[in-house]
């Protein structure tokens, strides 16, 4: 069985992601036959994990990331390897899952070709009416609640970004004992200080290690939570990505079309010299591998973040 996660919204590839290892784990507590390989890195064991007999007859799970990412060489070593193993569309015995934290929008052959082995899925950003739906629904199913007024009210703050969204929405719950209401909104969240999270970008978008690794300890010092910096990462290197992908013609149209500031264009197109567009997509999956790492408990939120920028130029 073979299946394809692909899109802008990492939050939602993460959780399905998440889902499945936890429901395969569930059935296969050892965990033998998982597999991860971030094509960007390794691709060399791929053929011969694909081909190998499973071991104790449990089926193999395996995790490809970068499919969309990755060089033309690389992408025809991919291809080759599943031209090859070709049975693994109708096989029953592993679930390959390949992902990518970007549309296909330049990658349409490649999009084509995985379509004929399994299913593919686009996890699209949400406009405000989607997320708040989204979040609704999310929240029921946490024991969260929250008005579908008062949920308004905190995007209108923070924007459609599902990661800061729901990062802060869980926070207000645990302030309120599961009940987030609009006076917890204005008395605990300032909506400014999403700005601060965001010098920190500023540094990385100009390579500027040394200001990053400053910035970051500016955050710590003021008890910032690590999920808020990186939503805020990821949501700056987001934009990056989807302008590298476009071409517009002026900064009043990629605002518009992207739904954001004027002045936060500017910003990013003037920082698009700085990088190539695989560059921008290794740099945002690396950042929702972090976020998913802090999430999970894999690693501490601060350090998770400290080992990020201390590789972004390796990016």
């Amino acid at each position: 069985m073979v299946y394809l996660y692909y899109g802008e919204n990492s939050f939602l590839i993460q959780e399905r992601l998440q889902m499945v290892k936890e429901k395969y784990l569930a059935k296969y507590a050892g965990g033998f036959n998982f597999w991860k390989f971030d094509l960007e890195e390794n691709i060399d064991d791929l053929g011969s994990v694909l081909e190998s007999q499973a071991m104790f007859a449990e089926k193999k799970l395996i995790f490809l990331r970068s499919v969309f990412a990755v060089t033309e060489d690389i992408w025809q070593i991919l291809e080759r390897v599943m031209r090859k193993n070709g049975w693994l569309g109708k096989s029953e015995e592993v679930i390959l899952i390949l992902y990518d934290f970007s549309g296909a929008e330049k990658s349409k052959k490649r999009l084509d070709f995985l379509k004929t082995l399994g299913e593919a899925k686009e996890f699209k950003n949400l406009d405000k009416p989607r997320l708040i739906d989204w979040c609704l629904k999310k929240a029921g199913e946490t024991s969260i609640k929250v008005s579908r007024a008062d949920l308004a009210y905190l995007i209108d703050g923070m924007g459609c970004d599902t990661h800061r969204v729901w990062n802060e929405l869980a926070k207000l719950a645990t302030y309120g004992n599961g009940v987030v209401a609009r006076k917890s909104i204005q008395d605990l969240v300032s909506f400014d200080t999403f700005s601060n999270n965001f010098a920190v970008a500023d540094a990385l978008l100009q390579k500027n290690i040394p200001l990053a690794l400053k910035e970051l300890e500016v955050q710590w010092q003021k008890n910032e939570e690590p999920v808020m910096v990186l939503g805020a990462l990821v949501w700056q290197f987001r934009i990056m990505v989807q302008l590298a992908g476009s071409k517009f013609s002026s900064v009043d149209e990629a605002a518009k079309n992207l739904k954001i500031n004027p002045w936060v264009a500017k910003k990013a197109l003037s920082a698009l010299k700085n990088f190539t567009y695989p560059q921008l997509k290794s740099i945002y999956q690396n950042l929702a591998d972090a976020d998913l790492a802090v999430k999970t408990g894999a690693q501490d939120g601060r350090e998770a973040l400290t080992d990020f920028t201390y590789r972004f130029l390796k990016a």
